[in-house]
């Protein structure tokens, strides 16, 4: 059925007009919908609740009722039911996703404090043994220049010919060696924040590199001094000692820093590659932002 320019179906004007009889003949129709709403989003069965009280009236809304008619608020009931439900879990979805980004904020903050933390306690774990290392090589160093026994006028021990000053020779020799070793492997392990610090500790490794090389050299050169000629094979054999202690630890150190460099090298290749590949955002890697820590060479 057609409505009006006011929405009226034929089943509106005829309940409103109170004629039983059509209205009954109107429901038999198969294109009749029984709670259609005009434009005062009305059903008949609305406009028949309005009616006065009369024989008219009531049969009319007993016919409306058998039809299946019921009021317009009764009839958008479960739309709104529906569209509060929908918001109501928008809003739910909303709570959610902020929840979800401050606790990946506290988690990520929590994470750097965390990762601050642990380089500060490996730090000063690299200080304190750096510095005990210092103090063996000091030691072991002034130990060639004040033997037990005294010196001659040429500078070789008094007790040279004896086995506890070989002993204690070449067991010295050992321990400067192996303690300047430990100090060489902490100073390149240290690590820089900015640019600045990581050129500064660039510089400050390679120099304390040489001074270690210096360092085994004048040590090297004081033995054959200590031993005199008849016991020169003493100083050769700390010569050899040293020479393989100091090679292998240069010799790793400085594989480990081309390693390093060339990882990270790869590893900004890949990064741009990934960037020009796709305009998509991607999420960082914290293992790749870590700052690398050997920067000797």
């Amino acid at each position: 059925m057609l409505p009006d320019k006011f929405g009226n179906t034929a089943l509106h004007i005829a309940t409103r007009k109170k004629r039983a009889e059509i209205v009954n003949e109107l429901l038999l129709l198969p294109d009749s919908n029984v709670n259609a709403l005009n434009r005062d989003t009305k059903t008949a069965l609305d406009i028949a609740d309005a009616l006065p009280l009369s024989e008219e009236s009531s049969e009319i809304r007993g016919c409306l009722y058998r039809y299946g008619a019921v009021k317009a608020n009764e009839l958008n009931q479960p739309r709104d039911e529906l569209r509060k439900t929908v918001t109501q879990i928008k809003n739910d979805v909303h709570i959610q996703l902020e929840q979800t980004k401050k606790t990946n904020k506290n988690v990520h903050n929590i994470s750097k404090e965390l990762r601050k933390l642990h380089r500060e306690g490996i730090n000063n774990a690299t200080n304190s043994v750096t510095v005990v290392a210092v103090l063996f090589a000091t030691v072991a160093f002034a130990a060639i220049f004040t033997v037990p026994g005294g010196d001659h006028n040429d500078g070789t021990a008094v007790v040279v010919k004896g086995l506890p000053f070989k002993i204690f020779f070449i067991f010295n020799a050992i321990a400067l060696f192996t303690s300047l070793a430990v100090v060489v492997v902490q100073i390149t392990l240290v690590r820089g924040e900015t640019k600045a610090e990581k050129r500064v500790v660039e510089i400050i490794n390679k120099l304390m590199w040489l001074a270690s090389v210096c360092t085994s050299v004048a040590f090297i050169a004081s033995s054959y001094i200590v031993v005199g000629q008849r016991h020169k094979w003493a100083a050769i054999l700390v010569t050899l000692v040293g020479g393989m202690i100091m090679a292998a630890v240069l010799g790793t150190m400085t594989y480990y820093v081309v390693k390093s460099k060339r990882t990270r090298s790869m590893r900004k290749r890949e990064k741009h590659t990934r960037r020009s590949g796709s305009n998509s955002w991607m999420p960082s890697d914290y293992s790749n932002s870590e700052i690398d820590r050997i920067y000797a060479l």
